[in-house]
């Protein structure tokens, strides 16, 4: 039977100006681990553009999502909303030089 890691998918939102910007990490139904980024205009009322990429492992996953949050930041986005998981040391997982 499927079980779902329910404590480890991650969220953050951004927003710089009128654009917008999501990614969440979680799984699909067959248990994937997915890495979903969600773009567009927040003036506008349609739900932007969408892309899922699946990950090999949660490991592959959590790097994706940490190197694309470290680009949202580099890039002047405001943080709006994120979850993550407590006992998760960034440090160790992941490098991004």
């Amino acid at each position: 039977m499927l079980s779902y890691q329910l404590d480890k998918y991650l969220y953050s939102s951004w927003q710089k100006d009128t654009r917008f910007y999501i990614i969440e990490l979680c799984q699909d139904l067959w248990g994937n681990w997915l890495l979903r980024k969600t773009w567009g205009s927040a003036a506008k009322r349609d739900l932007g553009r969408s892309i899922s990429t699946v990950c090999p492992n949660y490991q592959t996953g959590i790097e994706l999502y940490y190197k694309a949050e470290k680009r949202r930041l580099s890039r002047g986005y405001d943080v709006i909303s994120a979850s993550s998981r407590s006992d998760l040391d960034r440090k160790s997982l992941i490098k991004i030089s």
